[in-house]
């Protein structure tokens, strides 16, 4: 049947009977666990705070694969609070101890890592495009968004929001969304290169979503609905 997942403060990840809300199964990870799971081909990705990304079967909640997290310091496991993306063959997530992270989706090997200057809260945006390798976007305390090539980990551009990044951003179209922790806007750079090409007066720690026509945002105690404004022709003099 029907199943729903879920991490708790206990370090369990949990399945739940979407009929009657019964317990499939409880698989205990290495430390509470404060990120969102995702689904890709029957695994959940799930990191936790004992600095663990885990691999489980969604069927079974066998672990297929643990991997460890670097850490601020020697003996010092980094905790895991960005909820992963799975895209490309990888596993991408960001940490508290600075860092984003890239896993081999099927063994958890890690191909590599990138350090910013603050704890990495968000959710990575991942996407290929025709103008673009395949990249993840994502976003640090220290106040910048990083697109990095999701191959290697090399940065492609960064930018600067003047204040912490928490919320996880979106890719619409061409342009990546991200809402900002202080000052609360919502700014759209372009993929290929950065350039701020929307700002909005609200935003938070939500990320902007679509459905094809409109784009939707929320503030603190509100939420807006956007659509494309036509450019009229410029007419020549008479």
């Amino acid at each position: 049947g029907k199943r729903v997942f879920f991490g708790d403060e206990d370090g369990s990840l949990r399945a739940f009977s979407t009929r009657d809300g019964h317990t499939v199964w409880s698989t205990p990870l290495a430390g509470a666990i404060k990120a969102g799971p995702a689904y890709r081909n029957g695994l959940l990705y799930v990191g936790d705070y004992g600095g663990e990304m885990s691999a489980v079967k969604a069927r079974s909640g066998k672990i297929e694969w643990q991997a460890g997290s670097q850490g601020l310091s020697f003996s010092r496991s980094g905790a895991f609070y960005s909820t992963p993306a799975v895209a490309f063959g990888r596993v991408y997530s960001g940490n508290n101890d600075n860092r984003i992270y890239s896993f081999d989706a099927k063994t958890g090997e890690l191909a590599w890592t990138q350090s910013t200057g603050g704890y990495v809260y968000p959710g990575p945006a991942v996407a290929d495009t025709r103008q673009t390798p395949p990249s993840v976007y994502i976003g640090s305390y220290d106040g910048n968004i990083y697109a990095l090539d999701a191959k290697t980990g090399a940065q492609r551009w960064t930018r600067d929001l003047g204040g912490p990044v928490i919320g996880s951003l979106s890719v619409i179209g061409k342009t990546v969304y991200i809402a900002t922790f202080e000052g609360t806007t919502t700014y759209g750079f372009k993929l290929t290169n950065g350039e701020r090409k929307f700002q909005f007066k609200t935003g938070a720690y939500m990320p902007v979503i679509s459905d094809g026509r409109r784009i939707y945002l929320t503030g603190y105690s509100s939420i807006y609905a956007l659509q494309p404004v036509k450019k009229e022709p410029k007419r020549g003099n008479p």
